[in-house]
């Protein structure tokens, strides 16, 4: 979500000279993960040129004319967007909070449409003057920019910087991050309580606030579509008030690209989101000479350790569940990280997707194999401790060797050694 905000943190140190000199090759300052981060510096050089990211790519075909952008009423260059971008529709999540940009248009009767895949994000909402989007360059971590929603005017894609912020801070790790939050609002949209950070180990309950949900999930409440002075204590009056809805609202149903904001969707964009988080902080400590914990909670994040269970199947109702599973690498039987489960948990294999993001495999090459090594070790130790503990043999082996079939560049251990099954373990399923 983007920020209704301007400028950005003192601490970016942005480096303007050709001569800045590059990070010393030196032992790691150890330092806390609430620590901030020069990201001006190089080699990151966040506010400077030179990004590689999926929407960049595109500006530079609309400004040479390779790709074009059809205007369609009344969602003006959405749709054609979605589709130079490989943007599912199906992904669409609808937010009514007040959190972002054009705070004076959003509303539970006008709220912004979120759709996303592994790389971009686009923001929709009715009567602004603009698209926003951000993408997930592979060094730099998200960027940001806008799409002026004028029929009149080649459409160019413009770098914004005033999003910095509010997405640099304590909820992004102290770099240039994604936020998704959950704060129940008034009538307007306005926040009155939540949570600034939600990702995959948020309990259930505290899910969804400012958000359109549509999707079963049984008797197991979250705080999904509810709005209003007395949306909290008819909460805790009745904690499945908002649940298990499966279509929109009648009066903003027909707005939309879809008439969805699908429970799939939101699990699989609060997993990522704070997952790229973690990748880019790991990715920033390495290249500017910093040591935190961020790696070991990469590890620990990337293995689902610490994901509460699912206390009842989930079903979502745009489709996106099939639209997901079929993308990404497979191994040769058609085993994939993307298969989601949505009976106890998100994902079939407890291991995440995001090692095979272009964000992780730009990881600076001794840092991406320590992570990979730590996932190895977790993954064989065969033992009761480690962040792999709470996944059975079974589940571990079938990680393996779906990682080794469909993972290019990994370190030595995990091409030389056997699998936990053919070592000698018990495969529980």
């Amino acid at each position: 979500m983007l920020a209704a905000c301007i400028g950005h943190p003192a601490w970016a140190l942005r480096a303007e000279a050709d001569d800045t000199p590059a990070v010393a090759e030196q032992p790691p300052q150890q330092i806390s993960l609430t620590d901030p981060l020069p990201y001006g510096l190089r080699p990151l050089d966040y506010l400077g040129p030179g990004s590689d990211d999926v929407v960049r790519l595109l500006g530079r075909q609309l400004a040479s004319n390779e790709a074009l952008l059809r205007w369609k009423p009344p969602h003006g260059y959405l749709e054609s967007l979605l589709e130079a971008l490989k943007v599912p529709r199906e992904s669409q999540l609808l937010v009514f909070s007040k959190t972002a940009l054009n705070p004076a248009l959003v509303t539970p009767k006008n709220p912004r449409a979120i759709y996303f895949n592994d790389e971009v994000t686009v923001g929709w909402v009715p009567g602004a003057e603009a698209l926003e989007l951000t993408a997930v360059d592979p060094l730099k971590g998200p960027l940001f920019y806008t799409l002026k929603q004028d029929e009149g005017v080649a459409p160019r894609l413009i770098r914004q910087e005033r999003c910095l912020a509010c997405h640099v801070g304590t909820t992004t790790l102290g770099v240039p991050g994604l936020i998704v939050r959950s704060f129940v609002p008034d009538d307007t949209g306005k926040p009155i309580a939540g949570y600034s950070r939600m990702t995959h180990d948020s309990p259930f309950s505290q899910r969804f606030g400012g958000w359109y949900v549509t999707g079963t999930h049984g008797d197991v409440p979250h705080s999904g579509n509810l709005f209003g002075v007395d949306a909290a204590e008819k909460f805790r009056r009745d904690p499945l008030a908002g649940a298990n809805r499966t279509q929109l609202p009648e009066p903003i149903r027909g707005k939309y690209l879809e008439s969805h904001s699908d429970l799939v969707a939101h699990l699989v964009l609060q997993h990522q989101a704070h997952g790229f988080n973690l990748i880019t902080r790991v990715g920033y400590e390495a290249r500017l000479g910093r040591q935190s914990n961020a790696e070991s909670l990469l590890v620990r994040y990337l293995l689902f350790a610490d994901e509460p269970p699912l206390d009842a199947p989930i079903r979502g109702t745009s489709g996106f569940d099939e639209v997901f599973s079929r993308g990404g690498a497979e191994a040769h039987d058609g085993r994939s990280l993307r298969k989601l489960n949505l009976k106890t948990r998100l994902f079939e294999y407890r291991l995440s997707f995001l090692i095979g993001s272009r964000a992780f495999g730009s990881l600076p090459q001794e840092t991406r194999h320590s992570v990979l090594d730590q996932l190895y070790r977790a993954l064989t130790s065969g033992g009761n401790d480690g962040p792999a503990r709470h996944l059975p043999a079974g589940e571990r082996t079938a990680i393996v060797e779906i990682v080794r079939e469909s993972l290019p560049n990994l370190p030595a251990a995990w091409t030389s050694r056997p699998t936990p099954a053919e070592d000698g373990r018990e495969a529980l399923n």
